[in-house]
Protein backbone atom coordinates (compact mmCIF):
# COMPACT_ATOMS: atom_id res chain seq x y z
CA UNK A 1 0.00 0.00 0.00
CA UNK A 2 1.77 3.21 -1.05
CA UNK A 3 0.08 6.87 -1.33
CA UNK A 4 1.59 7.71 -4.57
CA UNK A 5 0.40 9.91 -7.26
CA UNK A 6 -2.14 8.18 -10.02
CA UNK A 7 -0.93 7.65 -12.92
CA UNK A 8 -3.10 9.12 -16.17
CA UNK A 9 -6.58 8.91 -15.62
CA UNK A 10 -8.46 5.98 -16.98
CA UNK A 11 -11.58 6.99 -19.50
CA UNK A 12 -14.69 7.06 -16.94
CA UNK A 13 -18.20 5.20 -18.48
CA UNK A 14 -21.25 3.99 -17.51
CA UNK A 15 -21.32 2.04 -14.75
CA UNK A 16 -23.58 -0.51 -13.02
CA UNK A 17 -24.16 1.21 -9.18
CA UNK A 18 -25.63 -2.47 -8.39
CA UNK A 19 -22.96 -4.03 -9.96
CA UNK A 20 -20.58 -6.58 -7.27
CA UNK A 21 -17.37 -6.56 -9.51
CA UNK A 22 -16.18 -3.33 -10.77
CA UNK A 23 -12.92 -3.77 -12.85
CA UNK A 24 -10.88 -0.66 -14.38
CA UNK A 25 -13.24 1.99 -13.43
CA UNK A 26 -12.97 5.15 -12.81
CA UNK A 27 -15.63 6.93 -10.67
CA UNK A 28 -16.85 8.97 -8.01
CA UNK A 29 -17.36 7.24 -4.89
CA UNK A 30 -20.42 9.62 -4.00
CA UNK A 31 -21.54 9.15 -7.56
CA UNK A 32 -21.39 5.49 -6.99
CA UNK A 33 -22.95 5.72 -3.67
CA UNK A 34 -25.60 7.95 -4.64
CA UNK A 35 -26.94 5.65 -7.65
CA UNK A 36 -26.69 2.66 -5.47
CA UNK A 37 -28.94 3.99 -2.88
CA UNK A 38 -31.57 5.19 -6.19
CA UNK A 39 -31.49 2.14 -7.30
CA UNK A 40 -32.53 -0.09 -4.29
CA UNK A 41 -29.15 -0.97 -3.36
CA UNK A 42 -29.34 0.02 0.28
CA UNK A 43 -27.43 2.74 2.28
CA UNK A 44 -23.81 1.13 2.79
CA UNK A 45 -21.78 0.06 -0.29
CA UNK A 46 -21.59 -3.65 0.32
CA UNK A 47 -20.53 -7.02 -1.01
CA UNK A 48 -18.18 -5.90 -3.69
CA UNK A 49 -15.57 -6.21 -5.42
CA UNK A 50 -12.98 -3.64 -7.11
CA UNK A 51 -10.13 -4.22 -8.82
CA UNK A 52 -7.84 -1.40 -11.14
CA UNK A 53 -10.48 1.43 -10.40
CA UNK A 54 -9.59 4.63 -10.11
CA UNK A 55 -12.49 6.22 -7.04
CA UNK A 56 -12.42 9.81 -7.04
CA UNK A 57 -13.98 11.75 -4.12
CA UNK A 58 -13.78 14.09 -2.29
CA UNK A 59 -15.73 12.09 -0.21
CA UNK A 60 -15.29 10.56 3.44
CA UNK A 61 -15.35 6.59 3.25
CA UNK A 62 -16.34 4.89 6.65
CA UNK A 63 -14.70 1.34 6.45
CA UNK A 64 -16.83 -1.19 8.27
CA UNK A 65 -16.01 -4.43 8.41
CA UNK A 66 -14.67 -6.90 6.25
CA UNK A 67 -13.09 -4.76 4.31
CA UNK A 68 -10.06 -5.25 2.53
CA UNK A 69 -7.17 -3.02 0.53
CA UNK A 70 -4.67 -4.87 -1.48
CA UNK A 71 -1.81 -3.28 -3.34
CA UNK A 72 -4.05 0.47 -3.03
CA UNK A 73 -2.61 3.69 -3.92
CA UNK A 74 -4.34 6.05 -1.14
CA UNK A 75 -3.53 8.95 -3.06
CA UNK A 76 -0.82 12.15 -2.24
CA UNK A 77 -1.12 12.46 1.55
CA UNK A 78 1.87 15.29 1.75
CA UNK A 79 4.06 12.51 3.37
CA UNK A 80 1.94 11.95 5.97
CA UNK A 81 -1.25 9.19 5.91
CA UNK A 82 -2.86 11.01 8.88
CA UNK A 83 -3.61 13.72 6.67
CA UNK A 84 -6.34 11.33 4.98
CA UNK A 85 -7.40 9.84 8.06
CA UNK A 86 -10.36 11.25 10.05
CA UNK A 87 -11.27 10.09 14.04
CA UNK A 88 -14.97 9.22 14.76
CA UNK A 89 -16.49 12.00 17.51
CA UNK A 90 -19.01 9.61 18.49
CA UNK A 91 -21.09 6.42 18.17
CA UNK A 92 -22.10 7.29 13.96
CA UNK A 93 -20.44 8.39 11.13
CA UNK A 94 -23.21 10.96 9.83
CA UNK A 95 -22.24 12.39 6.30
CA UNK A 96 -19.56 9.68 5.93
CA UNK A 97 -19.76 6.92 2.63
CA UNK A 98 -20.07 3.41 4.52
CA UNK A 99 -18.31 0.47 2.85
CA UNK A 100 -19.03 -2.99 4.33
CA UNK A 101 -17.53 -5.98 3.17
CA UNK A 102 -15.39 -5.13 -0.31
CA UNK A 103 -12.42 -5.81 -1.47
CA UNK A 104 -9.92 -2.49 -3.56
CA UNK A 105 -7.48 -4.76 -5.61
CA UNK A 106 -4.79 -2.57 -7.11
CA UNK A 107 -6.85 0.80 -6.82
CA UNK A 108 -6.04 3.80 -6.54
CA UNK A 109 -8.19 6.73 -4.44
CA UNK A 110 -8.05 9.94 -5.08
CA UNK A 111 -9.01 12.74 -2.75
CA UNK A 112 -10.90 10.00 -0.51
CA UNK A 113 -10.36 10.26 3.07
CA UNK A 114 -11.07 7.30 5.44
CA UNK A 115 -12.46 7.26 8.89
CA UNK A 116 -13.76 4.00 10.95
CA UNK A 117 -12.26 2.03 13.90
CA UNK A 118 -8.83 3.07 16.22
CA UNK A 119 -7.65 -0.30 14.88
CA UNK A 120 -7.65 0.40 11.52
CA UNK A 121 -6.74 4.01 11.51
CA UNK A 122 -3.86 3.43 13.35
CA UNK A 123 -3.20 -0.13 11.13
CA UNK A 124 -2.68 2.34 7.71
CA UNK A 125 -0.87 4.47 9.64
CA UNK A 126 1.59 1.27 10.51
CA UNK A 127 1.20 -0.06 7.28
CA UNK A 128 1.08 2.20 4.22
CA UNK A 129 4.18 3.86 2.81
CA UNK A 130 4.46 7.54 2.19
CA UNK A 131 6.06 8.53 -0.67
CA UNK A 132 5.34 12.22 -1.17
Amino acid sequence: MTDQPPPSPQTQRTIDPLAKEFVGGRFTLFDLYRASVQSGGGVRLENRTFTDCMIEGPALMLVLDGVEFSNTNFGPTSGDMRNMLFRPMGAMGIGAIPVRNCTFNRCQFQTIGITGSEELLQMLIDQVATTD
